[in-house]
């Protein structure tokens, strides 16, 4: 495993809405929106951070099939991790001027690997949000019964 690889965080369904919300309004230019939800977002922009490591990561990652890996593989993985390696540093250093870029990022890098038309990537922001918010009540429904 990558020493880069994302650390395992357990996003609350709150923490996982909270972030895309953000991300969603940064999207949409919605200056009111962006400023009410950059109260909550600046002091933990962790979880901008974590959110672009959960799509980046398994996208960039080297494959798990060793028959799978090629050359590009490994300029891949390596561009995925410098990629978030920036995100994490620029988040810690300037929590308040990261945060919407990192949202443009996330946006940006949305819109390239997952969609096929600019008109798709709302749709697709809200899918993936949708599954990170199923998984995330999964993972605190569990963890509440323990």
């Amino acid at each position: 495993m990558h020493e880069n690889m994302p650390i395992n965080r357990a996003l609350t369904p709150a923490q996982v809405q909270l972030a895309f919300d953000y991300v969603l309004a940064v999207d949409a230019r919605d200056d009111d929106a962006v400023d009410r939800l950059a109260v909550e977002v600046f002091p933990h922009t962790g979880l901008l951070v974590a959110i672009a490591e959960e799509l980046v990561f398994p996208v960039t990652a080297l494959p798990h099939e060793i028959h799978d890996i090629n050359a590009d593989s490994f300029v891949l993985d390596e561009l995925g991790v410098i990629f978030l390696m920036a995100i994490r540093e620029w988040a810690h250093a300037c929590p308040a001027s990261a945060a919407p870029a990192i949202a443009r990022c996330i946006v940006h890098f949305v819109a390239q690997v997952f969609t096929t038309e600019p008109k798709d990537v709302v749709r697709a922001l809200e899918v993936i949000r949708d599954g990170r918010l199923e998984l995330a009540r999964a993972v605190h429904t569990v963890g509440g019964h323990r």
